[in-house]
């Protein structure tokens, strides 16, 4: 029965490859995106003690690990590609960081810089929500002029835009993320008129996608292997 269970494990494993691979191809095109990478941790089943020595509770030599399964899916932070718009209102981060946004009282942060503005003026996510200043206020810009450098200073104000570190990543959605803040990134360029892609390799994708699709056919036939010897042995003990 344990080569069942061990197989169905792989199994599910390989299930959550594909799910993580069909997100990240899904957003292939969203700007921004930082495609998910699986990890995967064993799972402990005993202990191995020696007792050569003839000790009371024998020396720990080892463990024994019963199966693997999916321990958490974190984002792959690598630099997607810079493209270039021309357009006023977006920007990128070459390098470190991350955008600051607020929702309603909420934090979270974005690597997508592809800003609008509302009808006060003031910049914003295509979800309505406002991009900081290093104050954490929202930024209201005269779009007739409105020039950001290098370092994220907006021309003719002492604003600049907020760029964070940020760790301990979630994905909330939208292309956001929740994190912790770890001070004010330094490694950086803002890139006003350019967007940054996102860092899915499609062809790479496609070859992790046949691989697991592979893996879950052996494993299913292994299962199956597994399930008829199971049923041979009952068949043989029941006649004794």
């Amino acid at each position: 029965m344990r080569g069942i269970y061990n197989a169905t494990a792989g199994m599910l494993n390989s299930f959550a490859e594909l799910n993580s691979i069909s997100n990240n191809l899904a957003n292939l095109n969203t700007v921004g995106y930082k495609k998910d990478f699986n990890l995967f941790k064993s799972v402990y089943e005993k202990e191995i003690r020696s007792y050569q020595n003839a000790q009371g509770k024998g020396e720990p030599i080892g463990n024994i690990y019963s199966s693997v399964v999916l321990d958490e899916v974190i984002p792959n932070l690598e630099q997607g590609s810079l493209i270039e718009t021309n357009g006023k209102l977006d920007f990128a981060i070459e390098g470190d960081g991350f955008f600051k946004i607020e929702r309603n009282g909420n934090y979270f942060y974005t690597r997508n810089g592809e800003f609008s503005l509302s009808p006060e003026n003031y910049l914003v996510t295509k979800s309505g929500d406002y991009v900081l200043d290093e104050e954490n206020n929202p930024i209201r810009i005269n779009p007739d002029n409105f020039f950001v450098d290098e370092e994220g200073n907006i021309s003719g104000t002492n604003i600049r835009l907020n760029i964070l570190n940020v760790e301990n990543l979630n994905k909330y959605g939208e292309n956001y993320f929740t994190g912790e803040e770890i001070g004010q990134a330094d490694n950086f360029y803002v890139r006003q008129g350019f967007l940054e892609g996102s860092n899915v390799d499609a062809l790479n994708e496609m070859v992790k996608m046949i691989e697991a699709n592979r893996k879950f056919d052996i494993l299913q036939k292994a299962v199956s292997t597994g399930d008829s010897l199971n049923a041979k042995l009952i068949e043989i003990t029941s006649n004794f």
